[in-house]
């Protein structure tokens, strides 16, 4: 007998309707819930919630960036002292990237669905303070990547070293 947090699938019927799609699925087609108000399977599934979360997420990141944050806060144990008000008056009015001066491709909605290059991404300034108010920036994940834990100086050195090598591959 299968059991899945403290459920008896063995008594239970093999199958689950999706709310969404209507479509008779097996159980495992349909996340677990289990939390301190409820627990059981979910109503939608896996794929049923899978598209409504992106889609959700494409008129408004804000929630599942401050999610991630927290996560990220916990594993690296940093500060973190902001909420969904907060990153709301941060992010960019115009939806444009403050670095690049381009827009915002909403992860899901980009043409290249595999790119979220564009997409926006929660910078720390000074990585080690934290999920703190002033220090934060909204950028597009690329940016967020290429600074990483970098500082000015070393950006600007690894700059002056590739825009070097350019110049000598055009000159030959």
């Amino acid at each position: 007998m299968l059991f899945i947090i403290g459920f008896n699938i063995g008594n239970m019927k093999k199958t689950k309707q999706c709310t969404y799609c209507k479509k008779n699925l097996t159980l495992n087609n349909f996340l677990i819930v289990n939390n301190k108000h409820w627990k059981g399977l979910k109503s939608a599934c896996r794929n049923c919630g899978n598209l409504e979360m992106k889609i959700n997420y494409s008129k408004n990141p804000i929630p599942q960036i401050l999610y991630n944050a927290k996560i990220r806060s916990k594993y690296k144990n940093i500060p973190f002292e902001i909420d969904t008000k907060y990153l709301k008056s941060i992010f960019p009015k115009d939806n444009i990237c403050p670095a690049l001066k381009i827009p915002f491709q909403m992860g899901y909605l980009n043409k290249n669905k595999k790119n979220k290059d564009y997409s926006p991404s929660l910078d720390r300034i000074i990585p080690e303070k934290g999920y703190i108010k002033g220090n934060l920036v909204f950028v597009c994940d690329v940016v967020n990547r290429i600074k990483s834990n970098s500082t000015t100086e070393i950006i600007e050195k690894t700059l002056n070293f590739y825009k070097k090598i350019e110049l000598t591959k055009t000159i030959k």
